[in-house]
């Protein structure tokens, strides 16, 4: 059975707040308390063991991203010859389209 929000009419799926049931609209928020007949609703999660992840909080840098102060120096260099090339080029091509 789907119901229907009785304010705006969009639809009403269940969500447990502080351990007691609610159906709440997907567009406006209204909730309404879910009775003692649960009128087919149920909200389950299940897991499967295969897809648990691991995770660890020991985050490390990799060793590529570290530069040198004359690496870094030197990418900003070539960055801004590219840069001024193409404002160059964009000036002297905005000059002949009037």
């Amino acid at each position: 059975m789907v119901k229907f929000c009785p304010k705006c009419g969009g639809l009403m799926v269940p969500v447990r707040v502080e351990g007691k049931q609610y159906l709440q609209c997907t567009k406006c928020g209204y909730k309404e308390k879910v009775g003692k007949k649960k009128e087919g609703y149920t909200i389950t999660e299940k897991v499967d063991k295969k897809t648990k992840v691991k995770t660890t909080s020991v985050i490390s840098k990799p060793a590529s991203l570290t530069m040198s102060e004359e690496e870094r120096q030197q990418m900003m260099e070539e960055y801004y010859e590219v840069a001024l090339d193409l404002i160059q080029e964009e000036i002297e091509g905005g000059e002949g389209e009037d």
